[in-house]
């Protein structure tokens, strides 16, 4: 669909400000990413759409331990370098790098990619220093879009926030209040302009009107992290245990995932003595800890598995079966992905039973889940016993009738299982599909012959 008037005009200045931001203000653009295709569309992004070919501007990273020395040696060159970091990769979560390297390079902007958009970790990623993130995969419009966000506000109100921000760098306090003033008279609920105030406020040592401020901000966004972390800071600082501890509950709430901020509750629970609580919480920072690593670790083996499942398939059920007792109790629907390999690998050992051993587990995490069904379907099928393998195959059917859409192949083997079962007209209907998806499916007109014959 072509771009009207409008949006063109927002596009060629998205595209100015990267242009910009690479030809004027000696920028430079780094990506940590195992993903090819991903760097590939960045690198002729900047190049074609946008003309910007220096052999210079990017460096690529396969590497998460190149990446401390490539910062050390890009920032004297380029101070406000622009990451484009993976969230996993080879099994590993990298999302602790975002706070370190955040921390050692207080002007770097990191865009996080990542292939799922769960809640709670984008909120700890933005709350631990992302200042962006791209969801996989990404047109070159919107990655150009979300480099210019990440490198300036776009509209003219969060000039006029920046501008406001810079004035109480300065300690120019009188003039960023008025700054805000201006900017609550344009947009009065502003959050920005109240975080803004808030800050101000408190540099004033005006506590209760900072307080103010900040609850406002707080209560105008309400995924809006910042002001209840300044509330914390500033009660904290002041002593108030009672109200650092609520601002840090409300935190908690929004972004579960923070284990420093659950440590941190715990130990205020404990100076006001109240030990079960703060037990609770120490007990809850060490889970997600465990639950991470024990993620990254299954991820690994996952992957392993993955090379090795056409070559090797004993292999792979190891690695598989590794992967599942590493997640323990911690499986979940997410895990659906390494026992339908799993049953795979056993399928291609001829262990037929095995197979459908480990999909039964699946289905009691997921019992929703047709492609487990039609999975045991064909397990069953391998095993000749075809009256169990139409039985779940029907499952799977009623769980989404869709599911013979799904391939050619998929189609072809409901009609291979209902054919064996003396469901001729069913067979039929199911090869008919197959030929519609693929015209040249050789078996699936064969079978067809037969399911008229």
């Amino acid at each position: 669909m072509p771009l009207d008037h409008a949006q063109k005009a927002k596009q060629n200045s998205y595209e100015d400000t990267v242009i910009n931001y690479m030809s004027k203000e000696n920028g430079h653009v780094i990506v940590l990413s195992d993903d090819q295709a991903f760097s590939t569309q960045l690198r002729l992004t900047l190049a074609k759409e946008l003309g910007l070919s220096s052999p210079n501007m990017l460096t690529a990273l396969l590497d998460p331990h190149q990446l401390l020395r490539v910062l050390r040696e890009v920032t004297p060159r380029h101070p406000t370098p622009i990451l484009f970091l993976e969230r996993k990769m080879g099994g590993q979560d990298l999302s602790f790098l975002v706070n370190q390297i955040k921390q050692a390079y207080t002007k770097l902007r990191i865009i996080v990619l990542t292939t799922d958009v769960q809640r709670d970790r984008l909120m700890l990623l933005h709350e631990v220093g992302a200042d962006n993130f791209i969801a996989k995969p990404v047109s070159a419009n919107t990655l150009i879009e979300k480099m210019a966000f990440t490198l300036k506000p776009q509209s003219k109100l969060g000039q006029a926030i920046d501008k406001a921000k810079e004035l109480l760098a300065q300690k120019h306090y009188p003039e960023a209040l008025a700054a805000c003033q201006k900017i609550l008279e344009f947009k009065p609920d502003s959050s920005a302009a109240y975080l803004v105030i808030g800050d101000t406020q408190r540099a004033l040592r005006e506590y209760d009107k900072a307080r103010v401020a900040y609850e406002t901000a707080a209560s105008s966004a309400e995924l809006y992290l910042a002001p209840l972390q300044r509330l914390a800071e500033m009660y904290g600082e002041l002593g108030d245990k009672a109200m650092q501890l609520r601002y840090l509950q409300k935190l908690d709430s929004i972004s579960p995932l923070n284990v420093n901020r659950k440590v941190s509750l715990g130990e205020i629970h404990l100076s006001m003595g109240e030990p079960e609580k703060a037990e609770e919480l120490f007990d809850k920072a060490v889970a997600q800890v465990t639950k991470d690593a024990m993620a990254g670790i299954s991820s690994l083996s996952g992957r392993i598995a993955a090379i090795y499942a056409d070559h090797d398939p004993a292999k792979a059920e190891k690695f598989l079966r590794n992967s599942l007792q590493v997640k323990g109790k911690f499986l979940s629907k997410s895990d659906i992905a390494l026992f339908n390999q799993l049953g795979i690998s056993l399928r291609k050992q001829g262990r037929w039973k095995d197979a459908i051993i480990e999909y039964k587990r699946a289905i009691k995490i997921a019992p929703e889940d047709e492609n487990l069904y039609y999975n045991v379907g064909m397990a069953f099928a391998e095993g000749a016993d075809f009256l169990q393998a139409k039985a779940n195959l029907l499952k799977a059917l009623e769980l989404n009738p869709d599911v013979p859409r799904a391939s050619p192949t998929i189609a072809y083997n409901f009609g291979a299982v209902f054919l064996q079962s003396k469901e001729r007209a069913r067979a039929a209907q199911y090869f008919q599909l197959a030929l519609e998806l693929r015209p040249d499916f050789q078996a699936a007109r064969d079978g067809l012959k037969r399911a008229r014959g």
